[in-house]
């Protein structure tokens, strides 16, 4: 117990440690932050590996394949830890939040980007941060922060500087991919806010092995039909799915589920700004892009932009 005792206290000490050399952040510990980052860097290998998948896996198969493989994968390790168990009370919440936060999350943003434009995409995508906040205050689970909402706007600004918000298309044909991208970011915005309360009460891995599961029956009469009309799969498509599995799928809601749990829905919105960054530098590393000038402002924008909404208390 007086261990237990001397390290709550130790926590409460911000000026010691590392915390003589790094800014105050908000009350997110270190490792939170640290679990943000990593999880967007996860996500972010989403656009990067994805579109190489895309030249010969159809679009819709992808959420089926990201959602079974999820869920086997889950409940594969929520069984070895003992936190798996039927979630009394909760089954109905559990699939509104895989409704929100994997099912219409993947759906209408695959099916998005095929009818609309990469910047529309990203641009509009990048308002997730926002839904986020407006939802927290209109439900109360938040009160409203002038410094992180101005974080969020400032990395906002960097987004949209960087994929080129002057090309953004108004161009009726992709007026509903567009539509359906910004039903996305409300939609996982929605579940940020809503489903934390899950996110505190149930062990991270079990709680998303939960909604994967919920999830199959919502996503599979799409991806059925995508399968049955794509050629079949060789070596190296099998590997690009196996990535989607693992990385931007198990790993990203594996640690971003574990942020909610200790971080403001907010906070854990605000990190999303920092996706088109990573996925810059995936890029260059996987596809051979070119970073110019404009990408390295524009990511200095966006992490600033994040700084400052992650001091906000």
């Amino acid at each position: 117990m007086a261990g237990r005792v001397a390290s709550c206290a130790a926590c409460r000490r911000p000026d010691t440690g590392l915390w003589l050399i790094l800014p105050r952040l908000s009350r997110a510990s270190l490792s939170t932050h640290l679990i943000l980052f990593l999880g967007q860097i996860c996500f972010a290998s989403l656009p990067v590996v994805g579109r190489l998948a895309l030249a010969d896996i159809p679009a819709g198969a992808i959420p089926l394949v990201r959602t079974v493989g999820g869920a086997l994968v889950f409940a594969l390790i929520a069984w070895r830890r003992k936190t798996l168990a039927w979630p009394k009370g909760d089954v109905a919440f559990i699939a509104l939040c895989a409704l929100l936060g994997n099912v219409l999350n993947q759906e209408l943003f695959i099916h998005g980007l095929a009818r609309t434009t990469a910047t529309n995409a990203v641009v509009i995508g990048s308002t997730i941060p926002v839904f986020t906040v407006l939802i927290a205050i209109l439900l109360r689970r938040e009160r409203a922060r002038l410094l992180r909402i101005g974080g969020m706007a400032i990395a906002f600004t960097g987004v949209a500087i960087l994929v080129g918000a002057d090309d953004l298309s108004t161009d009726s044909d992709h007026f509903v991919g567009s539509l359906m991208v910004l039903g996305n970011s409300l939609a996982y915005g929605s579940y940020l806010v809503i489903g934390k309360p899950l996110a505190e009460r149930y062990d991270p891995v079990a709680i998303l092995a939960y909604m994967f599961i919920a999830g199959t029956p919502m996503v599979a009469p799409l991806g059925i039909a995508a399968f049955a009309e794509a050629p079949p799969l060789d070596g190296g498509d099998i590997a690009f799915l196996a990535f989607l599995i693992a990385v931007p799928t198990v790993a990203a809601y594996g640690l971003v589920q574990t942020g909610l749990r200790r971080a403001e829905s907010s906070l854990v919105a605000a990190y999303i700004y920092l996706q088109p960054v990573f996925a810059a530098i995936g890029a260059v590393i996987v596809l051979d892009e070119h970073v110019g000038p404009r990408t390295i402002v524009c990511g200095v924008i966006v992490l600033f932009g994040v700084w400052l909404a992650a001091r906000s208390r």
